[in-house]
């Protein structure tokens, strides 16, 4: 598993990834994106990753077996006054074999290791238990639930939040470059 810079050329794998229904239950997004969207949407976070302070930090992921784009990762909201940001995650392909659990880590890497944050949050819903346990797994743990914050279904539901600091996380690369 490797991490890339967002790619133009992949706005149409991004937006069928942003249709497909598992990945659209796990992020909330009821939007539909044409092509002309979703490339407007590369564009734009291509260009607030760039900078020496940049207002994100968006990667696609790859499967380093085959060299397929199976996904999309980033911290967004980067402020850089307080040293935090949120992470978010988009696994499109290859699900379930510990692809997005990797992904989270060299993000957290990214973050913590190059970008100096010192606290990044992220939010799901209590009924994505595998979402969860990657986030568990790459060391976020639960700090509340915002009750009754979402509508899933035409229900109403709680939006769990969870965070990870530095301290609390074990980085797989950079760390060991210093």
């Amino acid at each position: 598993m490797a991490l890339g810079p967002l790619r133009k050329d992949l706005a149409d794998t991004y937006r069928r990834w942003l249709h497909d229904l598992d990945v659209r239950s796990g992020i909330l997004n009821p939007g539909l994106y044409a092509l002309e969207a979703e490339e407007a949407w590369v564009d734009e976070a291509i260009a607030e990753s760039a900078g020496r302070q940049p207002k994100q930090s968006g990667f696609t992921v790859y499967d380093l077996s085959d060299g397929a784009p199976v996904g999309t990762t980033g911290l967004h909201g980067i402020d850089w006054r307080f040293g935090r940001a949120t992470f978010g995650i988009a696994i499109g392909a290859g699900r379930g074999r510990g692809l997005g659990s990797e992904a989270t880590r060299l993000t957290l890497d990214w973050g913590f290791n190059i970008l100096g944050l010192q606290n990044v949050m992220l939010t799901v819903l209590p009924s994505n238990a595998g979402a969860i346990r990657v986030y568990e797994k790459a060391g976020f743990k639960r700090i509340g639930a915002r009750r009754n914050a979402l509508v899933l279904l035409g229900r109403r539901c709680d939006e769990v939040l969870m965070d990870i600091v530095p301290d609390e996380f074990e980085s797989p690369v950079l760390a060991a470059r210093r």
